[in-house]
């Protein structure tokens, strides 16, 4: 059963040895710093974007692999049972732009999960002291033209 879990300062999705061979895919090491959004979902079918590229899909049952869509890649791992979707958008350095994996503990794991980017997000940089850029000499000869004809008739 595949699983999130967060080792250092990365989001590592373990796969189970019939899901790599599944998908072809190795466990997933995603940095902590290009975890976008953390949200938990009922419905497991509304992750679903663009098509498949690789892995298994049977109807109401499973879904699991990797699907193409115009914005990237997604990694999906559901299955019909209980518990909640646990989605995980992410920008790049990643491999993925949206993990989703269905797990019994969402609520808990997503909030580790959320907890974790949260001490690792990088200072936005509005929140620096903009550097005072010095003044032009002279008016740009676009700027000029900007500025209307009338400006320059006598």
């Amino acid at each position: 059963m595949a699983e999130l879990t967060v080792e250092g300062g990365d989001l590592v999705l373990r796969l189970s040895w019939w899901e790599r061979l599944v998908t072809g895919t190795a466990p997933v090491r995603v940095p902590l710093t290009a975890v976008e959004d953390v949200a938990v979902l009922r419905d497991p079918w509304r992750v679903f974007r663009g098509f498949r590229e690789r892995g298994l899909l049977i109807p109401d049952t499973l879904c699991l692999g990797v699907w193409r869509h115009p914005g990237g890649r997604d990694f999906l791992a559901l299955r019909t049972r209980a518990g909640g979707v646990v989605q995980v958008d992410l920008r790049r350095p990643s491999p993925f732009a949206r993990i989703a994996v269905r797990s019994p503990r969402a609520p808990q794991t997503a909030a580790s999960v959320r907890a974790a980017a949260r001490l690792t997000a990088p200072t936005p940089s509005w929140t620096r002291a903009p550097s005072s850029p010095e003044p032009p000499k002279t008016m740009p000869l676009m700027d000029r033209f900007a500025t209307g004809w009338s400006t320059y008739r006598r």
